[in-house]
């Protein structure tokens, strides 16, 4: 592997907290694959077999549910030092249930399962400090699942905008929030119609609710 792909690898969270030296042994010693994908091409399919943990090194990609009439719900925008794959390749199948595809020209680094678990012959602290990383990441993106639960469970697709906003704001900390999707990527998250979103988005800010200047959004009702 390239010491560029190393040293990129290195600022993912997997590999935090792990001296500099002792981060680049383990990189080693876990011997990522690296693959380059083109934009649209598909990364993983639904149903594929997973033996591998990705880590994305650049670019950018989305995984969707496929319904049987051909319609997608994006379950995640991934980005650079995304993960996926670390809950899968511990499932009894190791099916996967989404499919992945570049929305841009992406390189990824594939980790095998047996290579994240066994530790090193030394049982090296790098090696034990990776896999309490992963343990936090997998709580992390189980807690994101969780907020996501909680927004749909919603019954008016107001209530669900307010509520992916509140998760956006920290929880109502800030009133300042930058979308993380398109108008289109979040009526498929919210599974509403693009055009009613952009509607009621318009109406809230009518009515003082919110402020919206592009993907920027002011949360008003916080000063009512």
């Amino acid at each position: 592997m390239r010491s560029t792909y190393m040293d990129i690898l290195r600022k993912a969270e997997l590999f935090s907290r792990i001296a500099s030296s002792h981060g680049h042994k383990l990189i080693s010693c876990l011997s990522p694959h690296i693959r380059h994908y083109e934009k649209g091409e598909i990364i993983l399919l639904s149903g594929d077999t997973i033996r591998h943990m990705g880590i994305l090194l650049s670019g950018t990609a989305h995984a969707y549910l496929e319904h049987i009439d051909g319609s997608q719900i994006i379950m995640s925008r991934l980005k650079p030092m995304s993960v996926f794959g670390e809950i899968l390749v511990s499932t009894r199948t190791h099916k996967s249930p989404v499919t992945i595809y570049a929305t841009s020209d992406v390189a990824i680094a594939f980790i095998q399962y047996e290579g994240m678990l066994n530790l090193c012959p030394s049982a090296c602290a790098a090696h034990s400090m990776f896999i309490q990383n992963m343990l936090k990441a997998m709580g992390d993106k189980y807690f994101r699942l969780f907020d996501r639960i909680n927004i749909l469970r919603e019954k008016t697709l107001r209530d669900k905008i307010l509520a992916y906003l509140f998760t956006l704001s920290d929880r109502g900390n800030t009133a300042k929030i930058t979308l993380p999707l398109t108008k289109t990527m979040l009526a498929d998250y919210l599974l509403a119609n693009r055009s009613a979103l952009s509607k009621e988005l318009r109406k809230m800010e009518d009515e003082g609710i919110i402020s919206v200047k592009g993907r920027e959004i002011e949360l008003l009702y916080k000063k009512m």
